[in-house]
C-alpha cells in the first residue's frame, strides 16, 4: 500500500485547491462585481427631440427648450438669462453658400460663443463626401461663470448645424460623459437642398 500524502493545511483546516468549482464560482462573482463597479455609467435621464428644424438631439429630461433667432437653446428647468447661464445645449441652424471650411468653421463657432480657450478643433470621423462633420472643444464664460464644452458643426452645401453642450468648469469632469453622449448622438437635418 503506498503512503498517502497529506494535504495541505492552514490554521487546522485542509484548503480547498484554488481550481475547485466554490473557488472558481468566487473569483467569477468577484470579477463581475469589479466590472460593474468600474463600468463608465450612462448619463442619466436623456431625451430625444426631433425638432422643425431636421435635427435631432438628445437633452436632460428636466431642461426646458427656449428658441432664439436661429438657436434653439435646451436649460435646466428654470434658467431665465439665456445665454448667460453656464450649463447648456444649443444647436444653431443657419443657411451658407457650400461646405464651410476649416477658417470659417472657426470663426462661426467663436463668434457664436463668448469663447476664451481652444483645446481642440478637429474633422470628425463621420465626415462623408456630402457633410463636413468638425468636432471641438472650448472653454468659455456667461454670466459670470466659466464653463467647458464640446461641440460639433455640421456642414452642407446649403446649411449648417453647430450643436455645443457646456457645463460649469467645477463640474465637467462629471458632465462630459452627458456632453460627449450629446454630440456623439447629434443627427443633423437635411443640410444639401
Amino acid at each position: 500500500m503506498a503512503p498517502q500524502r497529506p494535504g495541505r493545511v492552514l490554521g487546522g483546516r485542509r484548503n480547498r485547491p484554488a481550481n475547485s468549482p466554490p473557488m472558481r464560482l468566487w473569483l467569477a462573482a468577484f470579477v463581475v462585481l469589479l466590472l460593474g463597479a468600474c463600468a463608465p455609467s450612462a448619463p442619466a435621464g436623456l431625451v430625444e427631440v426631433h425638432d422643425e428644424r431636421g435635427f435631432t438631439v438628445r437633452y436632460p429630461q428636466r431642461w426646458t427648450q427656449v428658441r432664439r433667432d436661429d438657436a434653439v437653446w435646451f436649460v435646466p428647468a428654470g434658467a431665465d438669462r439665456i445665454p448667460d447661464i453656464a450649463e447648456f445645449i444649443v444647436v444653431v441652424t443657419r443657411a451658407s453658400a457650400g461646405r464651410l471650411d476649416d477658417p470659417a468653421i472657426r470663426r462661426t463657432v467663436f463668434e457664436l460663443l463668448p469663447v476664451q480657450g481652444v483645446s481642440g478643433f478637429q474633422q470628425d470621423t463621420r465626415t462623408t463626401t456630402e457633410t463636413l462633420w468638425y468636432k471641438f472643444e472650448v472653454t468659455g464664460a456667461s454670466g459670470g461663470q466659466e464653463w467647458a464644452s464640446v461641440g460639433v458643426l455640421v456642414s452642407g452645401a446649403a446649411r449648417y448645424h453647430v450643436v455645443v453642450c457646456a457645463k460649469p468648469l467645477l463640474k465637467w469632469r462629471d458632465g462630459q460623459k452627458q456632453c460627449d453622449e450629446v454630440v456623439r448622438r447629434f443627427q443633423p437635418g437635411d443640410l444639401n437642398h
